[in-house]
C-alpha cells in the first residue's frame, strides 16, 4: 500500500439510500411550475403574422363583482335524467318564481340570489309511455362562490391551484343556453337533433354533428367553440339493421355469426316499443340481450278460465294484443330486469334517437367518420359561425343575469411562422424542407441487407407481387444508399380465413425458428385481411419469444407497391437495422441538444367498454448523440392509471443504455410527456419528475443532470384560421408548418404554446399544445419552441415534419406495439407483475436491434 492514505471503503447500499432520500425530500419541497419570465410577451423568432382562432372573447367584468350560490338539488328518483330539468323548472316556478338559474342536468344548480332550501313532490309527464312520474326534489345551498377568484387567477394563477368551484360555475352558466335548448349533451359537446338525415357510418351507427364549448382562461377569458362529431345508434326499426347490416333473411332462423353480431349491437341499447295502432302499448326499454325466437320462447301465463298455460311469444301477442308476429324465426329482445325474462318481438322495436354508446367505433366506422368530419378551415369556420348564430348566447336571460357577455366573433391573435431547419444526409449533404415536406437523399448511415426473406401468409399475394416487391426495394435502395441483396426463396404459408390464432402461431413460429437458425436478418411478412389478430400474433412470436426482426406489409399494400411505397418501407427497415436516415444539419442543431438524452412518454388506456384490459405505459429514449436512434421500454399498469408507475426503473435502464452506446452519461434530460390534463401537472412533478431524479441518483449520488419537462397535448379544440393569403398552405388553406402562438390564448402566467409543426393532408390541422412544467435548463421561449419544432423533423418513418416531436411519436408506436403483445390474451389485472414477466421482450433481440418498434 502506498503512503498512509486509508483505503476507499465502498458506501453501503443503505447509506446511499439515505442520501438519495435526503436529496429527494429537499427536491419535493421545491416543486412548482415555472412562470414566464416576461408576463406580457412571448418568443420572437420567425416571421410575425396574425391568425384567427375559434375563441370568442368573454366579458366577465360584471360577473367578477357577483357572488354565486351553489345549490345542491336532490331528485328521488334520479332517473330518467332527461326529465330532471323539466321537473326542476316546475319546482322553481312553484317555489322561487322568476328565479333565473343555471343547472348541469344532474344535481348542481347556480343562482345569483340566495334561496331558502325546500322539499316538494313534483309530477312530470314521461313522453316515452304517456305516464306521469313523481319526483321528490330537495334544494339546499352548499356553497357561496366569490367569482372574482377568476379575476385573481387571470393575474397570477398557477395550474397547480385553479379556482375550481368558480370555474365549474362559469362552465355551467355558459352551458345553460344549449342545455335549455334541450340539445343532447356528451361531456363538453352538444348535439341538436339532426335537421337532415345524418350520414350513415355503417353497422347501425350514424354521424351526428354538434358543437363543443369550454371556457378558457388565457391572458383574458375566452369561450373556445368548435364543431363536434359523434356516432350515435341509427334511429331505425331493428329489423332494418338485421336485413341491411347483417344481410339476414327475416323469415329464416339466424346463423351464429349474425346472432352474436346482433347481440353485441343491441346490448345496452334503448328502444321504443309499440304494437301498431295501439298507442297505449307504447313503452321504452333498455335491452339486456337476446332470447330464443318468438316461436320457441315459452313462458307460463295465468288464465282465469283455463288456469296456468304455457305460451310462446307468437301466441301471447295474438291472444293479448290481437297482433300476428310476422317474423317468428327472429330472436326476441330480453328487456328490463336481467333476472326476469321479459321477451318482446324485435319487429316492434325502434332504436331510440340520440342515445350514448360507450363502445369504440369499428375501423370502418372510424374511417367513414374521419372522411365526413375532415373539413378545410374555411368550411369548419363557417360551420362554427353558423353554430354561434343559432345559439344566440347574448339573448339568454340567464347569461345576462350572471353578467356574462360573449363577443360573437373569432379572436384575432399574433402568431409567428418559424423557419424550417436544415437536414443532413450522407456526407453531410444538406436539404431544406419546404412547408414541412422534403425529398429524401442518400441515408446518413445506410445499412446493407444481406440475408432476407418474404414469409407470405396471404392467399391473394402471388409470386409476381413478391418479385415486384423485391425489385422495388432493390431500386429504392440504390437511391437511398441501402444495399439490398436478392431475397432468399420466399416461403408461402397461406392462412385460411377461419384458422384459429393458436394454429397460426405454431405455423409462423416454426418458420421463424428455422429462419433464425440460418441467421436471416429480416423477415418481411405479408399480412392478410382475415383472420383478425395476425399482426399481433406475428409480433408476439417474433419479438417476445424467438427474437427475429420482422417487417409486416398488409396484403393490400402489396397490390399497389410502387417506388414511393418501397422507399417508405426502407425508411423503416434502415432504422430497425440500426441505420440513421437523416439528422439535423450542424447549423440547425440547437446547442441545447448537445449531450442531451431525449425521452418521449405515453400512457394509453382501454376504451370504456373494455373492462379486463390494462393500461400500457411506454417510454422511448434516444441513445445516440444526434437524438435520432431510440429504444423503448413498456409496462402494463392498472386500467386508467395515468402516472407511469415504474418510471424510475425505466429511466435507469435507458440511462445505462445511453451510456453504453455513447460512452458518456447525458448532461441534460428532455422529457416530453403526452396525454395528461392540466389537473394532473402537480402529480406529474411529484411522481414522474421525482422518479427521473431517483434514477439519476441511483447511477451516481452526485449525478444531477438538468431536466426540462414538457407536457404535450393533442386533445384540445384550439384551431388556427389563416387571415393572410401568404399563410394559406396546401390545397385546403391551412396554416403553414411552423406556425406558433404563445401569447393571448395561452396560460396567464406559465409558459405554454400552440405549435402547428406539420403540413396538413386533410381537414383543418390541429396544432399541438406544449406546457412547460419543470425546467432546470432555463430555456427562453425561443429556445424551447425551436427545439420542439426541430424534433418534429426527426421522425424516421417519413420525410415530413410530424405533428408532435419524434420522441413522443416513438412512445406512441411503443405503446401500440405493447398493445399488440397482449392482444388475444387474458390478462390478470390483480397480478400485472407476473403478466409483465410472461410477456417480456427477447433480451438479445432488443439489444441488437433496439429500434425494432418503428
Amino acid at each position: 500500500m502506498l503512503g498512509n492514505n486509508p483505503p476507499i471503503v465502498p458506501q453501503s447500499a443503505s447509506s446511499q439510500d439515505q442520501q438519495i432520500e435526503q436529496k429527494i425530500s429537499i427536491l419535493k419541497n421545491g416543486l412548482f411550475i415555472p412562470k414566464r419570465r416576461n408576463p406580457k410577451s412571448g418568443g420572437s423568432l420567425g416571421r410575425p403574422t396574425q391568425v384567427e382562432v375559434n375563441y370568442l372573447p368573454l366579458n366577465l367584468d360584471k360577473l367578477f363583482k357577483k357572488v354565486v350560490y351553489h345549490v345542491d338539488v336532490q331528485f328521488k328518483p334520479d332517473l330518467p335524467k332527461r326529465l330532471l330539468r323539466n321537473a326542476l323548472e316546475e319546482f322553481i316556478n312553484k317555489h322561487y318564481p322568476k328565479l333565473l338559474f343555471a343547472f348541469d342536468g344532474r344535481r348542481n344548480m347556480y343562482t345569483t340570489k340566495e334561496i331558502k332550501g325546500k322539499t316538494d313532490l313534483i309530477n312530470v309527464l314521461n313522453d316515452e309511455n304517456n305516464r306521469t312520474i313523481d319526483f321528490t326534489i330537495t334544494t339546499s345551498v352548499v356553497n357561496v362562490i366569490q367569482m372574482n377568484k377568476i379575476e385573481d387567477y387571470l393575474k397570477s394563477g398557477s395550474s397547480n391551484a385553479t379556482p375550481g368551484e368558480a370555474f365549474q360555475a362559469l362552465d355551467i352558466i355558459l352551458k345553460n343556453r344549449p342545455f335549455s335548448l334541450r340539445f343532447t349533451n356528451v361531456g363538453r359537446s352538444f348535439f341538436p337533433l339532426p335537421r337532415i338525415t345524418p350520414v350513415d357510418l355503417g353497422e347501425g351507427m350514424e354521424l351526428w354533428k354538434g358543437f363543443f364549448q369550454s371556457p378558457v382562461m388565457g391572458w383574458k377569458p375566452f369561450l373556445n367553440i368548435d364543431v363536434a362529431h359523434k356516432g350515435f345508434p341509427k334511429h331505425q326499426p331493428l329489423i332494418n339493421y338485421i336485413s341491411n347490416e347483417l344481410g339476414c333473411d327475416l323469415n329464416s332462423p339466424m346463423d351464429n355469426w349474425s346472432f352474436n353480431a346482433l347481440s353485441n349491437y343491441v346490448k345496452g341499447l334503448k328502444i321504443d316499443f309499440m304494437v301498431p295502432n295501439q298507442p297505449n302499448t307504447k313503452r321504452s326499454y333498455k335491452v339486456v340481450g337476446l332470447l330464443d325466437t318468438a316461436a320457441k320462447f315459452r313462458f307460463d301465463m295465468e288464465d282465469p278460465v283455463r288456469g296456468k298455460q304455457s305460451l310462446n311469444v307468437v301466441q301471447y301477442f295474438k291472444i293479448t294484443r290481437n297482433y300476428s308476429i310476422k317474423y317468428q324465426n327472429l330472436p326476441c329482445l330480453h328487456v328490463g330486469n336481467v333476472n326476469k325474462k321479459t321477451a318482446i318481438p324485435i319487429e316492434l322495436c325502434i332504436v331510440q334517437r340520440g342515445q350514448l354508446r360507450l363502445k369504440k367505433l369499428s375501423e370502418m366506422q372510424t374511417a367513414s367518420m374521419v372522411k365526413n368530419a375532415a373539413r378545410p378551415p374555411s368550411e369548419r369556420r363557417q360551420t362554427i359561425e353558423n353554430c354561434i348564430r343559432d345559439i344566440k348566447y347574448n339573448q339568454d336571460p340567464v347569461l345576462n343575469e350572471f353578467g356574462v357577455n360573449v363577443t360573437e366573433q373569432f379572436a384575432s391573435i399574433p402568431a409567428r411562422v418559424l423557419d424550417q431547419p436544415f437536414l443532413a444526409y450522407a456526407q453531410n449533404r444538406e436539404t431544406r424542407p419546404r412547408g414541412g415536406v422534403w425529398k429524401p437523399d442518400k441515408f446518413s448511415k445506410a445499412v446493407h441487407i444481406n440475408k432476407w426473406v418474404v414469409l407470405n401468409l396471404d392467399g391473394r399475394t402471388n409470386m409476381g407481387s413478391i418479385k415486384n416487391l423485391e425489385r422495388n426495394l432493390i431500386m429504392s435502395g440504390k437511391e437511398l444508399n441501402v444495399v439490398v441483396n436478392p431475397m432468399d426463396p420466399p416461403i408461402n404459408c397461406l392462412l385460411q380465413r377461419n384458422m384459429r390464432v393458436a394454429e397460426i402461431k405454431t405455423l409462423v413460429g416454426n418458420n421463424f425458428r428455422k429462419l433464425k437458425q440460418v441467421n436471416t436478418e429480416l423477415i418481411v411478412v405479408i399480412i392478410p385481411d382475415a383472420p383478425a389478430g395476425v399482426y399481433g400474433m406475428v409480433k408476439q412470436t417474433s419479438e417476445l419469444e424467438i427474437g427475429v426482426l420482422t417487417q409486416c406489409i398488409k396484403s393490400r399494400t402489396m397490390f399497389k407497391m410502387n417506388p414511393s411505397t418501397s422507399s417508405n418501407i426502407l425508411l423503416k427497415i434502415n432504422s430497425k437495422l440500426n441505420g440513421v436516415n437523416h439528422t439535423l444539419a450542424i447549423k440547425s442543431s440547437p446547442p441545447s441538444m448537445d449531450g442531451a438524452i431525449i425521452f418521449g412518454a405515453d400512457v394509453t388506456h382501454p376504451s370504456p367498454d373494455q373492462t379486463a384490459i390494462p393500461s400500457v405505459a411506454a417510454v422511448a429514449a434516444s441513445h445516440d448523440i444526434f437524438g435520432s436512434q431510440y429504444n423503448m421500454e413498456w409496462r402494463l399498469q392498472s386500467p386508467k392509471v395515468e402516472i407511469i408507475q415504474d418510471l424510475e426503473d425505466i429511466v435507469h435502464i435507458q440511462l445505462l443504455k445511453f451510456k453504453e452506446k455513447t460512452k458518456a452519461i447525458p448532461k441534460k434530460i428532455f422529457y416530453f410527456r403526452d396525454g395528461v390534463s392540466e389537473g394532473q401537472f402537480l402529480q406529474l412533478l411529484e411522481y414522474e419528475l421525482i422518479a427521473i431524479r431517483r434514477a439519476c441518483l441511483r447511477l451516481n449520488i452526485n449525478y444531477t443532470p438538468s431536466v426540462t419537462f414538457l407536457v404535450v397535448q393533442k386533445r384540445h379544440h384550439t384551431r388556427m384560421f389563416p387571415k393572410c393569403s401568404i399563410d394559406m398552405d396546401g390545397k385546403f388553406g391551412n396554416v403553414p408548418s411552423g406556425t406558433i402562438i404563445d401569447t393571448q390564448i395561452t396560460h396567464p402566467t406559465e409558459l405554454d404554446f400552440y405549435l402547428c409543426s406539420h403540413a396538413s393532408i386533410q381537414g383543418t390541422s390541429r396544432p399541438t399544445k406544449y406546457h412547460l412544467i419543470w425546467d432546470d435548463n432555463n430555456f427562453t421561449e425561443d429556445q424551447l419552441e425551436q427545439l420542439t419544432f426541430y424534433l418534429c423533423f426527426m421522425f424516421a418513418r417519413c420525410t415530413r415534419s410530424v405533428s408532435y416531436p419524434a420522441p413522443t411519436y416513438y412512445a406512441h408506436l411503443a405503446a401500440f406495439r405493447a398493445r399488440a403483445y397482449i392482444e388475444n390474451k387474458t390478462i390478470d389485472l390483480n397480478h400485472l407483475d407476473d403478466e409483465q414477466n410472461k410477456n417480456k421482450l427477447n433480451h438479445s433481440f432488443t439489444d441488437n436491434t433496439p429500434m425494432f418498434f418503428v
